[in-house]
């Protein structure tokens, strides 16, 4: 939802679509590269994770390289939580992002059954 909104304050257009498919190309400066690392850190194919940090160290500076890593990271565990407790979206976020959701095929991992997928009954997630 940010990229996009990014893009509308920069007039730039991103291609969404590719959230999902790896054979377009985002428009996001470097957006290869980030790709590359994102999928190596997913695929735990650290080796080449290692040769990827350090061409994104000269490429982007050092800082920036642990800047985005930081993030991602933050991001992912915030979602690793939501996934494993079975939290929905918010109301205002599921209608907000409808449209973005449904276009990048985000929808295909079907949040709303998490806790199905881990076997988990609702009513043992009270606290």
């Amino acid at each position: 939802m940010l990229l996009r909104a990014s893009g509308d304050r920069e007039e730039k257009i991103f291609n969404l679509n590719s959230i999902t498919n790896s054979a377009l190309l985002s428009g996001v400066e470097q957006g290869e590269l980030l790709r590359d690392l994102t999928d190596a850190t997913v695929l735990s194919q650290w080796e080449d994770l290692q040769e990827i940090r350090k061409r994104a160290s000269k490429i982007l500076g050092h800082q920036t390289l642990v800047d985005i890593l930081t993030v991602a990271s933050g991001f992912n565990g915030i979602t690793r939580v939501a996934d494993s407790t079975g939290i929905p979206l918010d109301k205002t976020t599921a209608e907000t992002t409808f449209d973005l959701r449904k276009t990048t095929g985000i929808e295909n991992f079907d949040y709303s059954n998490k806790s199905n997928r881990y076997d988990i009954e609702k009513d043992s997630l009270t606290v």
